[in-house]
């Protein structure tokens, strides 16, 4: 008796049948358009390496196609030149002359939330703290959930802070803060306001900041023009 095709895992059937047209074609898509990236898959514990092809993704897993097949419900990480990420084999199955595999996207917090996708960005900034002089900080990372930052000080998780780049103006709490060597701290810090320095722009120049779009499906009552009692200025 023929053997039928091994079918998407049930994540990726459950993505699929949310695209007109492949209700009764699970296997249609999102393969339909491969991406054809050439990836290498490591075991976390044994470091043994299997080479393949990722071929697409649905939100939490991506599915390759390797010459070999690998072990389910195992940790694995996904190297992509000089990308990596981390997940575990949920499924495994022949397909033609190799192996199709789902490996899941671990981005999702102990809580059951998936973080947010982190823009990796370098933006010189101000870090405005009580009785001191502004720090000279570099925004790293922005998300809907707040910022990443690189200061040459120590702050505490739960501290209220102020940070200014160009016209912005930020209201925000720490969230966490590590040393990553001498003098150098990373932290991460939640935004509650953001305001715009009133600046008379051009006609055809874009009217919000590279921070303003990258927050403002998040909070869009917080952008707005910063009154003059909220100038940059040690709080």
């Amino acid at each position: 008796m023929e053997q039928p095709d091994p079918l998407t895992s049930h994540l990726a059937i459950s993505e699929l049948a949310c695209v007109p047209g492949t209700e009764n074609n699970p296997d249609g898509l999102p393969w339909r358009w491969p991406l054809g990236l050439d990836v290498q898959v490591v075991d976390f514990l044994s470091s043994y390496t299997v080479r393949g092809v990722l071929e697409g993704f649905t939100p939490g897993e991506v599915m390759i196609l390797l010459s070999e097949p690998v072990g389910e419900q195992r940790m694995v990480t996904v190297q992509l030149n000089a990308f990596v990420f981390e997940g575990e084999t949920l499924y495994c199955r022949p397909r033609q002359d190799r192996f199709e595999v789902h490996i899941s996207i671990d981005d999702v917090q102990s809580s059951g939330l998936r973080r947010a996708p982190r823009f990796p960005v370098k933006i010189p900034a101000k870090l405005f703290l009580p009785h001191v002089e502004p720090v000279a900080i570099s925004i790293v990372d922005i998300s809907s959930d707040g910022l990443g930052i690189e200061l040459p000080i120590s702050v505490e998780m739960g501290q209220p802070i102020a940070i200014a780049t160009g016209s912005v103006f930020v209201f925000a709490t720490v969230r966490h803060c590590r040393q990553l060597s001498e003098g150098i701290f990373r932290g991460g810090a939640e935004m509650h306001h953001l305001f715009e320095r009133s600046v008379e722009l051009p006609a055809d120049a874009p009217r919000l900041t590279f921070l303003q779009r990258a927050w403002g499906k998040r909070s869009p009552k917080g952008v707005g023009v910063q009154s003059p009692r909220l100038l940059p200025r040690p709080l």
